[in-house]
């Protein structure tokens, strides 16, 4: 897998990752070589919101 191999932690299960690292991912996987632009890291943003959001519910 590509993101494996740009980055150090995309083969961690998500309850084991930091949310900086989470957000990375996100970003990296929904925009590509585009990740550390504005949009990619607005994406990054929401996706921990509605993740937060999503375990809120679960509960």
């Amino acid at each position: 897998m590509e993101l494996e191999a740009e980055s150090d932690f995309a083969d961690l299960p998500l309850e084991e990752m930091t949310a900086e690292r989470q957000h990375e991912l996100a970003t990296r996987y929904n925009r590509g070589p585009y990740w550390e632009n504005d949009q990619a890291q607005r994406y990054g943003r929401d996706f921990a919101h509605r993740l937060d959001q999503a375990r809120n519910a679960i509960r």
